[in-house]
């Protein structure tokens, strides 16, 4: 039997646990797993829906194409380049995108770019938790939360 590697994502109140998905994705979880313990400041998608963000340390991980869809669903954990407009507008204006962690916690979650939906890369779903994260996020977007944190499980 094949282990399922799990992460533990810290958001407010909140505490969930997803399983990364490796055999759908195995390029983009070994990745996710290889950047991870990740921290800061967390953001909530405006353009997007219902969608948590973090922008990943690295700056310019490689993200390959791999499991992709444009319709996440409640639960889903991704990773994407993200416009830079959305994440920090006052960088400069050489700087176009940013890699960022994320999920998504409701049905109307479509990640949006500048002009059109953006593909991303699932590589994970959350297995414990997802009814806990809906508050934080409402929380977040009317009060802010410090951080947000994704951690390896086993």
């Amino acid at each position: 039997m094949k282990l399922v590697r799990k992460i533990t994502i810290k958001f407010g109140r909140a505490k969930v646990v997803a399983e990364l998905l490796e055999d759908e994705a195995p390029k983009s979880c070994d990745l996710v797993w290889s950047l991870l313990p990740v921290e800061g400041k967390p953001y909530h998608s405006y353009e997007s829906g219902r969608e948590i963000f973090l922008q990943i340390p690295d700056p310019e991980p490689d993200i390959v194409p791999e499991n992709q869809t444009i319709h996440q669903i409640p639960g889903d954990v991704f990773i994407y380049y993200k416009p830079i407009i959305y994440v920090e507008p006052e960088w400069p204006e050489i700087k176009r995108q940013a890699a960022v962690i994320a999920f998504s916690y409701g049905r109307d979650t479509q990640v949006r770019g500048t002009y059109r939906s953006l593909a991303v890369n699932i590589v994970g779903k959350i297995v414990e938790g997802l009814e806990q994260l809906e508050d934080e996020a409402i929380r977040l977007r009317n009060k802010g939360v410090d951080k947000i944190s994704f951690t390896k499980l086993q």
